[in-house]
């Protein structure tokens, strides 16, 4: 079996077997917030900003973002190795997220203060650079990060509990990009260059001092050894393929997550151009999005302790069809009150999926140690990762393409009516595709079959 540090037998000795002291869940989850900017603002703002501000074509903007991400096929299963592999005294993991810390930050600025170029070559290959770079401090910061609750506890319901703490810095990263943003943006210019760079400016910052955070607190977090000798990179990938719990819930975020990118990367063209209501309504329903994220999240805990992980998350999904399913009923000048209850239902749908998804992937990582005695929390973490980053690309390009189609003027204002096809063309991201993909990942997560009893009888069974 793998090596444990002394700090595992001092805290379960000190808060009770498995339990995570409360600072080092405050501190790690604090990351979390650094990761939700970078991942959400690039999924709701670069578009519209590529295609707004710095007037690239809808259909190349997408291109972009998503062939930028083509290159984590390579970087997230390295990355993920590479931290599982690393030997190292103290943590293997936070090292990475020192690096990571630096690079994204750097790279969400410099995305957002692209230069004003004449051809529209020379502004595409800027993005591209800036984009290349993003991705691969995401990654090195991402991969090990979501690789380190596996390693902090052992107990079923404690994973629940760490991912509850990252919840509320995601939310309050939501509550940056979705509410916060669009404010600034609406006061400094919904289209203008500086205004982009206030918001680049600000993020890189909070990015930055959000993951030196969980870097700094997770000195004394509990943490595993690699093995001696470890099989070699492409068995323990054809390894990770054949646990089917692992791929289901692959397939289950996949499927979410697509119906998520694709409706950011609209939203602020559907709220101008289709509902014709400015930024503020944004501002109200990011808001409505963080806070209810928030207080949802310990109810959706408990409710998971009595139906069980799967069922919770099903409840959760469930929300987030029926939001969806209703932009398709939304018409110019919808009422406020109507937006805001659409994202009550987000926020209940956002707060099961990180929840109740990322402890069911800590339980299947666990699984596997045991059985095989061989940790692999960064190469599981970084396919999951992978996931989440490849369908925040697809979402854009989506739209992007379904925008261009329909023949959208990038050089009209953005809130003027254009054509009942640009009006299709984004009720596709926000409403269409949300909403048939999460039906599907429902049908999904039903076959899911992964228990507490069976995580506990492999736990207490002897070792052979």
């Amino acid at each position: 079996m793998t090596a444990v540090t002394s700090l595992e037998t001092q805290q379960k000795t000190a808060a009770g077997a498995g339990s995570i002291p409360r600072y080092i869940k405050l501190t790690w989850g604090s990351g979390a917030l650094g990761v939700a900017i970078l991942m959400n603002a690039v999924g709701f703002l670069a578009l519209f900003y590529m295609v707004g501000v710095l007037k690239l074509d809808p259909a190349l903007a997408g291109a972009l973002i998503f062939i930028t991400k083509l290159f984590d096929v390579v970087s997230d299963p390295v990355v993920g190795s590479w931290s599982d592999r690393l030997k190292s005294s103290k943590s293997r993991r936070r090292p990475f997220l020192l690096a990571g810390a630096l690079i994204s930050s750097g790279a969400f600025v410099m995305i957002f203060t692209t230069p004003i170029f004449e051809s529209q070559f020379v502004t595409a290959a800027y993005v591209f650079t800036a984009l290349i770079i993003y991705t691969l401090g995401y990654t090195i910061f991402n991969v090990p990060y979501m690789s380190m609750p596996a390693e902090m506890t052992d107990d079923y319901h404690e994973r629940s509990s760490i991912h509850g703490y990252r919840v509320v810095f995601v939310s309050l990263g939501g509550l940056a990009t979705f509410s916060l943003a669009p404010l600034l943006l609406e006061m400094l210019g919904r289209t203008t260059w500086t205004a982009y760079a206030v918001v680049g400016a600000g993020g890189g910052a909070v990015i930055l001092v959000s993951m030196l955070t969980a870097w700094a607190g997770t000195s004394e977090a509990r943490f595993t050894q690699t093995a001696a000798k470890r099989p070699k990179i492409l068995s323990e990938l054809r390894h990770v393929f054949s646990n089917g719990h692992f791929i289901r819930l692959l397939l289950v975020k996949a499927a979410q997550l697509l119906g998520v990118a694709a409706s950011k990367a609209a939203m602020i063209f559907f709220i101008l151009n289709t509902l014709q209501l400015d930024l503020i309504a944004q501002t109200y329903y990011g808001l409505v999005l963080g806070v209810g994220a928030i207080v949802a999240t310990p109810f959706l805990v408990r409710l998971s302790h009595r139906i069980g992980k799967k069922n919770a998350y099903i409840v959760a999904a469930l929300c987030n069809v029926a939001a969806a399913g209703s932009w398709a009923l939304a018409s110019p000048g919808e009422p406020i009150w109507a937006i805001l209850l659409r994202a009550a239902f987000v926020s209940i749908a956002m707060s099961g999926s990180i929840v109740m998804a990322m402890s069911m992937l800590t339980d299947i990582i666990n699984l596997d140690s045991q059985r095989s005695g061989v940790r692999r929390e960064g190469v599981f973490t970084a396919f999951y990762s992978f996931t989440e980053k490849f369908t925040f690309a697809f979402g854009p390009l989506i739209v992007g393409l379904a925008l261009a189609a329909a023949g959208f003027n990038q050089d009209l204002p953005p809130d003027q009516l254009q054509t009942p096809q640009i009006r299709q063309a984004l009720l596709l991201g926000v409403a269409y595709i949300p909403a048939a993909l999460g039906l599907a990942s429902i049908l999904l997560l039903w076959g899911y079959r992964l228990q507490r009893k069976d995580v506990d009888s492999t736990r207490s069974a002897p070792s052979s």
